[in-house]
């Protein structure tokens, strides 16, 4: 318990962080989450709201909204990234290790690792996602 608690709390000081880097100048805002404007990810049901940086080359934070009793599916990304549930029961499956992460949790992905994700009960899933290099998709061949 101690040990996750302690990864949440480094997790928010490198997100805290990396928002100060990118915030600054008369660019600075707050958002409230129910204010969030949210974009379609493809041809899916999920959609993102990029927060700061650039998702397309990183680094980059975002949100990822899954509905509930959505799965993902198996996949990759090239990059680590680090994710915390801000709402909702999100189940992640590595390394043949299936969890439920109720809000707070975090997860450490390892790039090149496929994984699964799904968003368990009736509440959708906002995730809170830090990236330090693009953010992509990979799919098991």
């Amino acid at each position: 318990m101690f040990k996750t608690v302690l990864k949440a709390i480094s997790t928010a000081a490198l997100i805290a962080m990396s928002t100060t880097a990118f915030a600054g100048g008369d660019d600075d805002h707050m958002t409230q989450l129910k204010d969030i404007e949210w974009t379609q990810f493809g041809n899916t049901p999920i959609h993102i709201s990029v927060l700061w940086g650039d998702r397309d080359t990183g680094p980059y934070g975002m949100y990822l909204k899954m509905p509930g009793g959505f799965h993902v599916g198996e996949h990759g990304h090239s990059n680590d990234y680090n994710a915390i549930t801000v709402q909702g029961q999100w189940e992640h499956t590595r390394a043949g290790k299936k969890e439920v992460l109720p809000v707070g949790s975090h997860v450490m992905q390892p790039g090149q690792e496929f994984h699964d994700d799904a968003c368990v009960g009736p509440k959708d899933c906002i995730l809170l996602v830090v990236q330090n290099g693009k953010g992509d998709v990979l799919l098991p061949q």
